[in-house]
């Protein structure tokens, strides 16, 4: 998927990153009832003194402040030896409609910055970015980051998306009383940054569930880019959700009704992509529709779960009726 974009006359700054790795996780909110706009803008204000970005229309949406987390680990590559980075990872969590909460991670990647360990006085100067002190090549980078091998010393973005949804875990806003089950979700992403390409990505869907999505684009769409991945895990998530409600009650006998009606009342009315993609990356958005048929998918399961809803409240009608007749 390719966009033809102006060429650049832009330099390369020292501290623009060659690579930037990102991932994110999506999960229900466990809350019975989706969280009021004032009381998701309080629950999701993680730092102190800074409040949390939000907008309501077409769909209310809050997005906490950012978190840095730091990092000394190595990076995993499709070839050589696995570098070492030392710095920072940005972090946020991103509450949709209410319930719908996402860890959203991502890391710069400067390369060549240094041949040893600094202070750390020299990476909090650059919040947000990690620097390699051995060398790699940026496209083994981005595919061993996305090959997502888990080891106990390498980078794992997931798991710092993660840690951020656990913050809210002990809010007084949450009454941990979720009526639908439903698993997390995890989104990888890598952008090889450089500012004189077209923008050119692809989008793949592992056997392990796990979306990954690589582009190639000059830094001013990184902000666009990594807001696309978010709305992308939000919907690949809705998706699988009322799947796996659909394919649950057609095993959970009596129950099959209670757990539709649970999955009506919380994803029936969510479905709306393009409600936040930014412009500039729609274009992204149009070929992976063209090629996955993601919006197809969703109205079909929605029809298959609402028919069920109607038959099954029909038959218990009918089985009503029939014992008052007897």
């Amino acid at each position: 998927m390719a966009r033809p974009v102006a060429p650049s006359s832009e330099t390369t700054s020292p501290h623009q990153p060659q690579v930037v790795l990102g991932a994110v996780t999506t999960g229900l909110l466990n809350t019975s009832e989706p969280l009021p706009l004032d009381a998701a803008r309080q629950a999701l204000a993680l730092v102190p003194g800074v409040e949390a970005d939000w907008r309501q229309y077409p769909v209310e949406q809050v997005v906490s402040p950012d978190l840095y987390l730091g990092l000394d680990c190595r990076l995993a590559v499709s070839s050589g030896s696995p570098p070492r980075i030392i710095g920072t990872a940005r972090a946020r969590a991103v509450l949709t409609a209410g319930h719908f909460l996402q860890g959203s991670a991502r890391v710069d990647v400067l390369l060549g910055a240094s041949k040893r360990r600094l202070p750390w006085s020299h990476y909090m100067a650059h919040t947000g970015v990690a620097e390699a002190i051995n060398k790699a090549r940026p496209a083994d980078i981005v595919t061993g980051f996305l090959e997502d091998r888990p080891a106990k010393s390498i980078l794992d973005l997931g798991n710092t998306g993660a840690h951020v949804m656990s913050l809210l875990d002990e809010v007084p806003q949450i009454d941990r009383r979720a009526r639908l089950k439903t698993q997390t979700h995890r989104l990888l992403w890598a952008a090889l940054v450089q500012e004189d390409v077209e923008p050119d990505g692809h989008v793949e869907a592992g056997d392990d569930g796990v979306f990954r999505v690589q582009m190639s684009m000059p830094s001013e769409l990184l902000p666009d880019f990594m807001e696309m991945c978010e709305i992308l895990a939000l919907h690949h998530w809705l998706l699988a959700a009322l799947k796996n409600a659909f394919d649950r009650s057609s095993r959970t006998g009596p129950s099959a009704e209670r757990e539709l009606e649970a999955a009506l009342s919380y994803l029936g009315h969510v479905w709306n992509p393009k409600a936040h993609l930014p412009h500039a990356m729609r274009w992204f958005w149009d070929a992976l529709e063209d090629a996955a048929q993601l919006s197809w998918e969703w109205q079909t399961t929605l029809t298959r779960v609402r028919d069920k809803v109607s038959l099954l409240t029909r038959k218990a009608i009918e089985e009503t009726l029939l014992r008052e007749v007897l």
